[in-house]
């Protein structure tokens, strides 16, 4: 598949602001199942923009924004091409022993741990009684947590916040796709399965999914012998060409699309479009 990809977000201020500054995740990865063809990022008011590789890989970019300013909008335009993987994903051949024997365990260090919104805690082990334990076939048991959440949850976009970690979607059973992922990496990991947030876009197509009309996110498990396996819990199904990966990282705080700071005493309102399109012939 072939995409094409806009996504703008803009910030209104009530009063002018002296200075903003951003970091944002928005250029897709380049990597075997997927290749950026083209990116560009458009900033107004205009301002110098800065690209880096953070710590994960992940392209990056970061500005300044100096003028006086009430507005601020960002907006990123890319062009991705996706492949199938050559061969299904063999999620049901994963197995403890074969996870134990493979690599150094130190490379995922920071995908078995806590982080800010992946916490282990008491109400993720009453929700892990609920699942069982994992046992030997870890990729069957990582499907079952993935259709778990799906079947459990409620998709609602009031009921949790950007910054609302494993627990508040734990206590009302409801949230987004953030939250979904979350939730399955908690699991994964309190279960020693290295499992990592992955942030991107999913296309509607003619299919009715969740999570398409603005950024989306899900979880990657490593469950030798396919390596990272993507599962959207939010849609009970696994990650193939109909998504495009934007990052990586151990929870949404390091990859958000936008996050920044700026000096002044007004309250941003923000709103975020995002358009997402297979070109025709691919459609």
């Amino acid at each position: 598949m072939e995409y094409t990809i806009a996504h703008t977000t803009t910030y209104v201020y009530p009063e002018p602001i002296s200075e903003s500054y951003a970091v944002v995740h928005l250029k897709p990865r380049s990597d075997p199942n997927q290749f950026c063809t083209r990116y560009e990022l458009e900033v107004a008011p205009r301002a110098t923009v800065f690209s880096y590789a953070d710590r994960f890989g992940n392209d990056a970019q970061h500005f300044a924004v100096l003028p006086t300013h009430d507005r601020l909008s960002i907006t990123a335009r890319s062009n991705v091409a996706t492949t199938p993987p050559e061969a299904a994903p063999r999620v049901d051949e994963a197995t403890r022993a074969l996870l134990d024997a493979d690599g150094d365990p130190d490379a995922w260090y920071a995908f078995l741990r806590e982080s800010q919104y992946v916490r282990f805690t008491a109400p993720l082990d009453e929700f892990l009684k609920e699942l069982g334990p994992p046992g030997e076939r870890i990729g069957t048991w990582c499907s079952s947590v993935a259709a778990h959440v799906h079947r459990t949850f409620s998709y609602d976009k009031a009921a949790t916040t950007v910054r609302s970690a494993v627990d508040d979607a734990l206590a009302t059973r409801a949230g987004v796709c953030q939250d979904f992922a979350h939730v399955m990496i908690a699991a994964a990991r309190n279960a020693k399965i290295p499992a990592r947030y992955v942030s991107g876009y999913i296309f509607r197509g003619d299919s009715h999914v969740l999570g398409a009309e603005a950024s989306h996110a899900w979880c990657e498990a490593y469950l030798p012998p396919s390596g990272w396996i993507g599962f959207d819990p939010t849609n009970d199904r696994l990650v193939d060409d109909h998504y495009v990966k934007i990052a990586i990282g151990r929870d949404y705080r390091d990859v958000s699309p936008v996050r920044g700071v700026y000096r002044g005493s007004a309250d941003a309102e923000m709103s975020v479009d995002v358009a997402m399109e297979a070109l025709a012939n691919q459609q």
